[in-house]
């Protein structure tokens, strides 16, 4: 089953409790924290303490998303989070901070904007939990899913099926009901979703829809 996680970036921060029950109620498989820093992405969103609010609230994985420069320095402040995504894009040192996340209690996850090749996570490919494919540029909700990003995730399922890895793929951005088979079809693992599921006047029905659209089709679609 391909997972579903909703993304509170689109959630109305004035009833974020209600919003991620209404979510977990929905049948979503984890809880999606995006943080940014207004540097790494041309956005500023919540802070540490909404994260460890979320991990309060629920009983669903959380998944951290550090659209930040400098991962390494905030590592420590996410104790108890089960899923921490970085971008390669801003990592000098990869190795190191895969373990960091590891022996702070955590499942790495690296995560690739849609320009960057995947030559660039070659070797670090097996030593994290899932990798991230970007399907917008990163920083705002609500953006159209990029359609070349379908090759990309493709290439990464081909890519860790030749090395008998069971690394994950989660894909993130534009994700809905036409979006989210393209992605299933090409490998995809995990779907991301924010307006796609808080966007909609019923997210039980919002959810619902993206899990029958996430079904693998005979023949691929591009």
């Amino acid at each position: 089953m391909v997972m579903i996680g909703a993304s509170i970036l689109s959630a109305d921060f004035g009833y974020l409790a209600e919003e991620v029950k209404k979510a977990e109620e929905a049948g979503v498989d984890f809880i999606h924290v995006d943080i940014m820093d207004g540097h790494f992405v041309p956005n500023l969103s919540i802070g540490i303490g909404i994260a460890k609010y979320v991990r309060d609230i629920t009983k669903l994985p959380v998944d951290v998303h550090l659209m930040v420069e400098n991962p390494e320095m905030f590592i420590e402040k996410f104790e108890g989070i089960d899923m921490i995504t970085f971008h390669i894009e801003t990592c000098k040192f990869p190795f190191r901070l895969i373990n960091i996340i590891k022996n702070h209690g955590a499942k790495p996850i690296v995560a690739l904007n849609p320009s960057t090749p995947l030559d660039t996570i070659e070797y670090i490919l097996g030593e994290v939990y899932a990798v991230l494919v970007m399907t917008v540029e990163p920083g705002f909700s609500g953006q159209k899913f990029i359609r070349p990003m379908v090759k990309k995730i493709d290439n990464l399922k081909h890519k860790i099926s030749k090395e008998g890895y069971d690394t994950k793929i989660f894909v993130d951005g534009g994700i809905n009901t036409e979006t989210a088979s393209l992605a299933v079809n090409a490998g995809a693992d995990a779907l991301i979703a924010a307006s796609a599921i808080y966007g909609k006047d019923d997210v039980r029905k919002a959810v619902e829809e993206l899990k029958k659209a996430a079904t693998i089709t005979a023949v691929k679609p591009w």
